[in-house]
């Protein structure tokens, strides 16, 4: 079928199914089978698709159309962190595969938004029956949350040096 080709191909560009080379029969197969547990999800424009805070068990990839994503302040004031295209190859909730977590952050359909949902719990029976899809998705998700922990962590020694500063008057 052509379409599963089309969404083949979309998946082998997202960051999250890099690892898996379509030219390789074996991992187009399993890229296949990805295609087969994905869900289509339309939102329309200003429709919330994730909302931070809530539980979360599904990672989003967005087919088509843009998206805005905000976090709150401390002051429960929402800001703008990114604007995102499907053309950018956008996927977003990808935690939810690993732990049924809090959203850290909510996705606003900026246009009309098509979207694929992948359930974490049909992901993981996916990963039983192919732990090398497993394995690859899982490192990258590892990869993504070392890189967010990278960054936090230098936030903060930022934040820490600007407050012992203030303190002592410099």
């Amino acid at each position: 079928m052509e379409y599963k080709r089309d969404l083949i191909e979309k998946l082998a560009k997202l960051e999250i199914f890099s690892d898996l080379d379509i030219s390789k029969s074996e991992h187009e197969r399993m890229l296949g089978r990805v295609c087969e547990i994905l869900t289509p999800t339309p939102f329309e424009a200003g429709a919330v698709i994730i909302k931070e805070g809530d539980i979360g068990n599904s990672l989003f990839i967005l087919y088509e159309g843009s998206v805005q994503v905000r976090r709150m302040t401390p002051n429960n004031e929402q800001f703008a962190v990114a604007n995102l295209s499907a053309e950018q190859n956008v996927f977003f909730g990808e935690v939810a595969l690993v732990d049924k977590d809090t959203r850290s952050a909510s996705v606003y359909a900026l246009t009309k938004c098509n979207t694929l949902k992948l359930d974490g719990d049909r992901f993981k029976a996916l990963c039983e029956e192919e732990p090398v899809l497993g394995y690859y998705v899982m490192y990258r998700i590892s990869r993504r949350i070392a890189s967010a922990l990278r960054r936090s962590n230098k936030d903060l020694m930022v934040i820490y040096e600007a407050l012992i500063d203030e303190v002592h008057g410099e």
